[in-house]
């Protein structure tokens, strides 16, 4: 008889469907799900999540009927979804991939799908936190990301690349059954487990995405213009002084228009997009890091970081990271 998928893992084993979607909307996103057959009944179903500080893996499957699914919210995170056996049309705007064998289908961020699941369908999701996979791109580029990752959503996984890293995932799933394997280090929800930044990095090379030319530039050791560095490494370093596009060009030695024109052509933003994106990933990061009860507010990062109109600050905010600033803070650790 086939083991389990992360047996040591499980939530659910019965035969309610409600139960089956009530576990799954606790580890991925809510949604509404029903048969897809007025005479379907699910007969079994089954939910196993494992999560591993940035990487989360979270197994269902159903039995005796196919499944219509609708998330009733968007996806806030990166969710890579692996057929275990069966097939998942996933649709979302006019883009939509059928989730086979062959082929995985990536919800991004703030994207509201359907899926219609067949019978007897079996799936793994890998899920990484946007702003885990999108610190471990800057790592990779060095610098801000200055907008959130957009993969393409079909991932062929008889690609090479794409291969590896899904071998890589099947791996993973075997050595959790290990207690004393790499996934068990630290403790299951250790977010120094070494498996989430190998498999971020896979990804991220393995799978199209809006930073891959960037990703293949400096791999290949292709460099930017001088005026281009030089007024980057001036806003990385302070992002919080007053930075004009005449300041940077100065530095940099060319006339604004020049600077102007080398970032359209390098970067794809206008120096001053570069600097608010900057500027509202230190926010981020210092909302993300406040300390229960220091009595640290919004307006007080957000003027330390060089934004003096909250409003319009908090209006950026949330079309960067999907939520307002206090709703980050709140969420800091205790």
């Amino acid at each position: 008889m086939t083991r389990p998928v992360l047996e040591r893992f499980s939530v659910v084993d019965a035969d309610d469907l409600d139960e089956f979607r009530v576990s799954v909307s606790r580890a991925l996103t809510p949604h509404r799900l029903v048969p897809l057959e007025r005479s379907g009944r699910v007969e079994r179903v089954s939910v196993a999540v494992a999560p591993l500080g940035a990487l989360s893996l979270v197994y269902g499957e159903h039995r005796g009927a196919a499944l219509g699914a609708t998330l009733t919210e968007q996806v806030d995170y990166y969710d890579i979804n692996l057929s275990w056996g069966g097939r998942n049309l996933i649709t979302c705007g006019d883009d939509e991939v059928v989730v086979d064998p062959h082929t995985a289908g990536i919800i991004s961020p703030r994207m509201q799908a359907q899926m219609r699941l067949s019978d007897d369908y079996r799936q793994l999701h890998v899920r990484f936190e946007r702003y885990a996979l999108e610190r471990h791109l800057e790592g990779l580029l060095g610098r801000t990301v200055v907008a959130p990752i957009r993969f393409r959503m079909a991932m062929d996984l008889r690609g090479p690349a794409a291969a590896s890293w899904a071998r890589a995932v099947r791996l993973l799933v075997e050595d959790l059954d290990e207690p004393l394997g790499l996934g068990g280090v630290g403790g299951a929800v250790d977010a120094t487990n070494p498996w989430s930044g190998f498999l971020m990095t896979g990804l991220l090379l393995a799978q199209p995405h809006n930073y891959s030319d960037q990703l293949a530039e400096r791999r290949h050791g292709a460099h930017r213009p001088a005026p281009v560095k030089g007024a980057i490494d001036l806003i990385e370093a302070r992002p919080d002084e007053e930075l004009t596009v005449e300041r940077l060009a100065a530095e940099a030695g060319v006339s604004p228009r020049s600077l102007q024109r080398h970032f359209r052509d390098h970067v794809g933003v206008a120096p001053r997009q570069y600097l608010q994106q900057v500027r509202l990933a230190r926010v981020h990061a210092d909302l993300r890091a406040a300390a229960s009860g220091s009595g640290l507010t919004v307006a007080d990062v957000a003027l330390r970081w060089g934004f003096s109109h909250v409003p319009r600050f908090a209006g950026a905010y949330r079309e960067r990271y999907g939520e307002s600033p206090s709703a980050t803070l709140r969420a800091a650790p205790e």
